[in-house]
């Protein structure tokens, strides 16, 4: 007797914890929206408008983020992806683009080659958030894929990332 309650309360556990995943999975869901520049206020209109000046803005999502509500935009520029975060005042919080390895300073080409080694570069994307320039690097080596923050001086930051194949995102929009 004492099993069977044993056995019904795991279960109740079970389908509580499944309902609090799927609700977790909700909220973000609905945390982040898509949008027009036409349902994004003026001063951020304005600074999306600015930084993609000619070209077509690809998406614009609304996140919250420490209480904090934030603008995302993607553009591609020349065949390139960019992105720019904004708050709701218009001030831009950190701007992104996809660059390729030789347009990226010396000491961040060496890092990236000491990084990667015998495997290959994915992606590089230059992160200016502050009037500071950052390099996040995505390699492949031996079929994992590894992620670091690169100063332009060539410093690895911390945070340097493995993941395993298949796991991670590969696409930072």
């Amino acid at each position: 007797m004492q099993i069977r309650y044993i056995v019904s309360g795991i279960a109740a556990l079970a389908i509580v914890a499944g309902l609090a995943v799927g609700a977790s999975a909700d909220e973000k869901a609905k945390s982040e929206k898509e949008l027009t520049i036409a349902d994004v206020p003026a001063p951020v209109q304005a600074a999306i408008k600015q930084f993609a000046g000619s070209n077509a803005i690809e998406k614009i999502t609304k996140d919250s983020e420490d209480n904090k509500v934030i603008y995302e935009a993607s553009v591609k520029v020349g065949g390139t992806k960019q992105a720019i975060e904004v708050l709701a005042d218009g001030t831009v919080l950190q701007t992104e683009k996809s660059v390729a390895l030789k347009d990226t300073p010396g000491p961040v080409q060496a890092a990236i080659k000491k990084l990667a080694s015998a495997g290959t570069v994915d992606e590089i994307v230059e992160e200016n958030a502050g009037g500071k320039k950052n390099y996040e690097v995505a390699v492949t080596i031996d079929g994992k894929k590894k992620e670091a923050d690169i100063a332009p001086d060539g410093t690895i930051q911390a945070g340097e990332k493995d993941e395993h194949k298949g796991h991670g995102d590969g696409d930072k929009d």
